[in-house]
């Protein structure tokens, strides 16, 4: 997961506010939008609003275009959406409003603050500030009193911090807090660096082939991925309530009612109860080979608003304690998830105040983890909650703090260049890694291609990985609940070069059925050469609440896909699956973990194009393997069409289904992708008499 219409309003909702377009009179209805013209009109919008909430908080007075353009913003988007899905896959009206707020509150807070005589500006401003921060959270709508207090008064001091200390304008902050549609418009150098790659070592030609296939005797290492512990979860409470996260509250009215909250966890967004983790465990303690454990992140809950040091260390510990329980002196390997800290996503650099610094957190994890990990890893854990170790003679583990490319995480937007460092030392990491003759295995939680990781530091991520393809024997990633793989393409020559594995998430959160996975590697090379989804059906298991859920394979790779796992013969799967349509909608089933709100809702041409280009993209502005597959996909769901008529379903758009967040091709900046029917409709529908 996944922002809200920025900075105070995006640190009100530490994340997702989205309000749907609008118009200013007078735009022609037969004009072509483009990106520049959609950004014109954003631009306009938001400005007016700006200088309209300026006068406000200078004079109290609320004119007539103030209260005019707030109400009808506040009637025009949606309070769960907005929290609940990322910034690239929100619909086109939504994404436009988005760009409008976060311009325009971005605007309020500069001027107020960094001018000396802006209203905001005194350093003891504190409590003005966050009275305007829920007057907007009150005007918009934005969510419940409990939920925007909670986020306002759990990000403002470190957005404060950031306003006054650094240089960021609205357009060049809205442009990477946006970047991948309409909006991107800034352009600031300290945001466009490169990393320096040592070209002295030998880099093999062509695509990476070289994968052994599957055997017995391989290791096995088992991956338990966005656990998100709920502590309060409670079955029988209210899952549909106005929230961000249900489950919890309400038992006495929603109990014996189809809002009530399953045992086992539920479809709605909720998060995952104690014993259904503890299930999850257990079954894998009985019916897994675990070598090794790697949990890529995230283990505190999505109740956003109302996360604190002790509530999150006390699920960080409680966690790593039963998970060490569970598996004894087999090893785990973790990294950090953007849910770990408080507040939720940011991760400061070093040198700021204690108050604001995320330091607690990494000493908290080192604490934890130093019963897996030697005591070299301290150092730069608690510099950046990165480390390396080498388990076995000639094999290596990289543990990344990925939230350095996250866009939701604040503190990016305080400085670009400091998140150099991390990355640079994994090239170096890397580079001492190939001169030791030893394999690597990478573990992060945010894939690169995600729609919110900043495109910079995926692009040198990506030239790390190209540089160290021999070197690299396997990737590991969280983040998106989904039970996916991404595969890494030189950028000039376009080979396959890498696979990141990703493993879905024990939580349910949303519309999914928990699952961890176990894979198969070669005990010399540590190439993955198969895995095995594990999953219980939540329906089934919330009709037994007093039995244990019956936990199952879900599939086996090699035997449903291909026995090839090298990065060329996964590539090779992707061209397969764009070529046959049964086969793509058989990975889209097992992506989405077989759950029954996503099976009976079904995929259309877009979302099944949607996923393919999810696998192809680990550089969100570089699409062109997508675009091929995506041609090639729809080239063959239209001759399925055309010869079969029961094959209809499969290719007209159907229902949406509440997970199939791809936002066709997971966040793309093309128009074309945002439907400029549907955009333009809308944003020449609501008038504002401003």
């Amino acid at each position: 997961m996944k922002a809200i219409g920025i900075l105070l309003a995006i640190a009100l909702t530490s994340g997702f506010l989205v309000v749907s377009a609008v118009n200013l009179p007078g735009v022609p209805v037969d004009f072509d939008l483009d990106d520049h013209i959609l950004s014109a009109i954003a631009d306009d919008i938001a400005e007016r609003l700006a200088r309209e909430y300026i006068n406000f908080l200078k004079t109290g007075v609320e004119t007539p275009e103030f209260l005019k353009l707030t109400n009808q913003l506040a009637k025009s988007h949606s309070e769960k959406d907005i929290f609940t899905r990322n910034m690239p896959d929100l619909e086109p009206r939504d994404s436009f409003f988005v760009c409008v707020a976060c311009r325009s509150v971005t605007r309020v807070l500069i001027r107020t603050i960094r001018d000396e005589e802006g209203e905001l500006h005194d350093e003891n401003s504190s409590v003005l500030m966050k009275e305007f921060a829920m007057d907007v959270c009150r005007r918009l709508n934005l969510q419940t009193e409990e939920v925007c207090e909670g986020l306002i008064d759990s990000n403002l001091p470190s957005v404060e911090y950031i306003m006054r200390n650094s240089e960021s304008d609205s357009q060049s902050f809205c442009s990477l807090f946006m970047e991948f549609n309409f909006c991107n418009t800034g352009s600031n150098q300290d945001y466009n660096w490169t990393l320096t790659i040592d070209n002295t070592g030998e880099v093999s030609p062509g695509p990476k082939s070289d994968t052994p296939t599957f055997q017995d005797s391989d290791i096995r290492i088992c991956q338990f991925s966005d656990i998100h512990h709920d502590p309060y979860y409670t079955p029988g409470s209210l899952a549909t309530c106005a929230e961000p996260m249900c489950c919890q509250r309400n038992k006495e009215t929603a109990e014996g009612t189809s809002d009530a909250a399953g045992y086992w966890g539920d479809y709605r967004d909720c998060d995952l109860p104690w014993h259904a983790f503890e299930s999850a465990l257990d079954n894998a303690v009985a019916n897994s080979k675990c070598d090794f454990i790697y949990q890529t992140g995230d283990i505190v809950d999505h109740m956003v608003w109302a996360t604190s040091v002790e509530k999150n260390t006390m699920v960080l510990t409680k966690v790593s304690e039963r998970l060490n329980a569970a598996f004894g002196d087999v090893p785990v390997y973790p990294c950090i998830g953007n849910h770990e800290p408080h507040p939720l996503n940011l991760f400061s650099p070093e040198g700021v105040p204690d108050e604001i610094s995320t330091k607690w957190l990494y000493e908290h994890l080192y604490n934890d983890w130093s019963k897996w990990l030697p005591a070299d890893t301290k150092e730069t854990i608690l510099k950046g909650g990165y480390y390396t170790v080498v388990p076995r003679k000639g094999f290596r583990i990289i543990a990344l703090n990925s939230n350095d490319c996250y866009t939701d995480n604040f503190w990016l937007y305080h400085s670009g260049t400091d998140k150099i460092p991390q990355l640079q030392w994994f090239h170096d990491t890397l580079l001492e890694a190939e001169k030791n003759g030893e394999y690597v295995h990478v573990l992060t939680h945010i894939p690169s291609g995600d729609g919110t990781c900043w495109s910079v530091w995926a692009r040198e991520f990506n030239r790390c990985v190209t540089r160290f393809k021999s070197t690299i024997s396997g990737m590991f990633t969280g983040h998106s609940h989904k039970d996916e793989l991404f595969v890494y393409y030189s950028e000039d020559e376009g080979h396959p070069t890498a696979v990141a594995w990703n493993g879905g998430a024990v939580t349910t959160y949303s519309n999914k059925n928990p699952n961890y996975r176990e894979y198969a590697v070669n005990p010399e090379t540590y190439t993955v050469t198969n895995h095995w989804t594990w999953i219980y059906n939540l329906t089934a298991a919330n009709l037994k609440p007093d039995e244990q859920p019956e936990w199952f394979l879900e599939y086996e790779f090699i035997k449903e896909f291909t026995e090839d796992l090298s990065p060329a013969g996964i590539s090779k799967l992707l061209d397969e699956f764009a070529e046959n349509p049964e086969l793509m909608r058989k990975y889209w089933r097992y992506r989405v973990t077989s759950a029954d709100p996503q099976v009976n809702g079904g995929c259309d041409r877009n979302c099944l194009a949607g996923s393919l280009c999810r696998a192809a993209v680990t550089i969100n502005s570089q699409r062109g393997r997508c675009e091929e597959l995506r041609e090639k996909l729809f080239a063959s769901l239209d001759n399925e069409e055309s010869t079969s008529s029961g094959s209809t379903e499969a290719t007209t758009p159907g229902p949406s289904t509440p997970s199939d967040d791809d936002n066709d091709g997971g966040g793309s900046s093309t128009l074309g992708l945002l439907s400029v029917s549907s955009l333009l409709a809308i944003v020449l529908s609501i008038r504002l008499a401003l």
